[in-house]
């Protein structure tokens, strides 16, 4: 369900951090600019942002717009301050060097999950919206007013989530905190001793925090909304694979390689750090999962529903605000369903059509020209040859790791985890080698997390110098929808012959409808299981895949949505803008506007193409009248 490390709403999400292929981070002392002192990267795009600002042709330059716009900059960048230093690894994550952003101090913590801190977070969120209130949106900036525009959209949204606080899920077997964590600080970067320090003091917590995340479970079992037995089943074995081998362990391993890799302690002073996390894992980390193993089957039985969101009470309604979280589109449930719906008869009719004509068509479609061996060869390809239609990125590198064998079972095809904003330099590709096929789909999916796909996305956005608050905003719809944007575009890249594209393109989407409407059906229709056998066998599907699809869409429903919905609102916007400016439709152009105007609800998005497709054709008018 709604994945919120801590309960506060705007508070930086772990699912900000990741970002993943479907395929198959308290006390404070702020510095009250709240702004970058030394890092040359943001004091680059400072200087930038002021130029845009004081350019920007919609804004009035007087005195009062100027403090006006000052006043919005220290508005969003206390709150980027504040949020951040509520949980220990998202501020890591998202800032190597927190002191230049006048984080001076904060709590070693992961957050929590009472009651007193979900209402503590709307109480926040009914501060924000009052004081944004307060701002003149004329004297702002456009990108000001963009960042307003979103930000205003996002906590309104937010707020809709009272009172549906017990209807969260924080432990299902792919997004849950137990294997979220431990792949975060499996990429946690040492920076200075502090850092050392800090994450060793992150595994001291572990306890506490997995004793106040079994408090929640348990609360949900005495309401009626604890998880089905089949979901425990398979937490209980992700957590026992996850301690199979402690002496071993993969984050006493990549500690260790981190330790050896960093050039500011001597030898003695690494040996006692490398000895320190090996206790923790031993004293902290592996009873924490001793305790899940040993708490979390005690509730089996007592799920009230074995079905999905619908069999709730007000169910549809959480769900409806999980599709809007998830997709970021302002249409109905009913809506997107038609819309998928439409979608998937006409790609049926196609994939017909193509098969009358070549019956060996799908014998051919996991076929790869690519030599997949050297993934980091493949990213680096796909980088040149998206510059026909994509603009010239930043200049960045990146990593590509594997997830650890302990981790595979229950761990998506492939992730991307996000750079800190101060070091976009610092990029992770995880790919899950037990999934890995050497066909098309592996091809597409290292597309999906680099180029032109989340990497790409994530670091031409970040050097646009975007508000900082922007880049605590989780916009999955926008993110995802990009990523299937980016796998859909590259499979034209892998050099397969026309036909073959077509028709591995028409099996994505065709394959996401499915997954779309079967969630639809047993999430907001309330579709027994019965009836999702019935759907899913009258279009060809075993018992076993349609049992494994019903399981995930239980424990995740409305994820795959961000996917397809996504997407379709991207073709949607694309379709728009190509009718408006036909033969003058150039798509490098359409792309460059989407990646600038960068993470957004779809109909923010919406609104300020209509303002790009009036500029182009003035372009255009002006280009013909000059060559008259």
């Amino acid at each position: 369900m709604n994945k919120k490390i801590t309960a506060r709403l705007l508070a930086i999400l772990l699912t900000v951090i990741f970002i993943f292929s479907m395929t198959g981070c308290g006390k404070s002392s702020i510095d009250s600019s709240g702004e970058t002192t030394s890092d040359n990267f943001t004091e680059k795009n400072k200087e930038t942002n002021s130029e845009d600002q004081e350019t920007t042709t919609s804004e009035d330059n007087s005195s009062v717009a100027r403090e006006e716009q000052k006043k919005f900059n220290d508005f969003t960048n206390e709150i980027f301050t504040s949020e951040l230093v509520l949980n220990i690894l998202n501020l890591h994550c998202a800032l190597a060097h927190p002191e230049n952003f006048g984080i001076k101090d904060y709590e070693i913590s992961l957050g929590s999950f009472s009651a007193e801190e979900d209402t503590k977070s709307y109480e926040l969120l009914d501060k924000y919206i009052d004081e944004l209130a307060d701002f003149d949106y004329n004297l702002l900036t456009t990108e000001q007013q963009l960042t307003y525009d979103i930000f205003k959209t996002y906590a309104t949204d937010s707020k809709k989530y009272k009172g549906y606080r017990l209807y969260n899920d924080y432990m299902s077997p792919l997004n849950g905190m137990q294997s979220y964590i431990p792949t975060i600080l499996a990429e946690y970067v040492f920076y200075d001793e502090e850092d050392i320090k800090d994450y060793l003091e992150i595994l001291k917590t572990f306890p506490s925090f997995f004793e106040d995340l079994i408090s929640f479970e348990k609360e949900q079992s005495e309401a009626g909304f604890f998880m089905p037995d089949f979901e425990v089943d398979k937490i209980v074995d992700q957590c026992q694979q996850f301690i199979a081998n402690p002496d071993n362990h993969y984050l006493i391993d990549s500690f260790n390689r981190r330790i050896d890799s960093i050039d500011f302690l001597d030898n003695n002073a690494k040996e006692l750090y490398k000895s320190a996390n090996i206790t923790q894992i031993k004293e902290s980390v592996i009873p924490a999962y001793e305790y899940i193993i040993s708490e979390l089957p005690k509730l089996k039985g007592t799920c009230k529903n074995e079905g999905g969101l619908a069999n709730y009470k007000n169910g549809k309604e959480f769900y409806e605000l999980l599709v809007r979280d998830y997709t970021g589109s302002d249409k109905s449930v009913p809506e997107i369903k038609k819309m998928i719906e439409d979608k998937y008869k006409a790609d049926f009719n196609e994939i017909l059509g193509i098969t009358l004509k070549d019956n060996t068509i799908f014998d051919k479609m996991s076929e790869c020209p690519v030599d997949l061996s050297d993934p980091t060869k493949v990213l680096n390809e796909l980088k040149s040859k998206i510059a026909v239609d994509f603009p010239t990125g930043l200049d960045t590198t990146f990593t590509v790791n594997y997830v650890p064998e302990s981790m595979e079972k229950y761990t998506s095809p492939a992730y991307y985890i996000l750079p800190p904003i101060d070091n976009l330099n610092n990029n992770s590709i995880y790919i899950n080698k037990s999934q890995a096929s050497e066909s098309i789909e592996d091809f597409v999916t290292l597309a999906h997390e680099g180029f032109p796909g989340h990497l790409f996305q994530t670091t031409y956005f970040y050097s646009q110098n975007p508000s900082n608050i922007r880049k605590l905003f989780s916009f999955s719809g926008y993110s995802e929808g990009w990523g299937t944007y980016a796998e859909m575009y590259s499979y034209s890249l892998a050099g397969t012959e026309d036909t073959v594209t077509r028709i591995n393109e028409l099996n994505k989407t065709y394959t996401f409808a499915i997954y779309c409407l079967t969630d639809i059906g047993i999430n907001y229709e309330g579709w027994s299981y019965d009836d999702t056998m019935k759907f899913l066998s009258g279009i060809g599907l075993g018992k076993e895949e349609s049992d494994t699809i019903y399981e995930t869409l239980i424990e995740e429903p409305a994820l795959y949505l961000a996917y397809y919905v996504g997407y379709l609102e991207f073709m949607e916007l694309r379709a728009t803008a190509e009718e408006a400016l036909g033969d003058n439709f150039s798509l490098k152009a359409f792309h460059t506007f989407l990646l600038k105007t960068g993470p957004a609800q779809f109909e923010i998005i919406r609104d300020r193409m209509e303002t790009w497709i009036d500029d182009q054709k003035n372009s255009e008018e002006l280009r013909n009248n000059q060559a008259d």
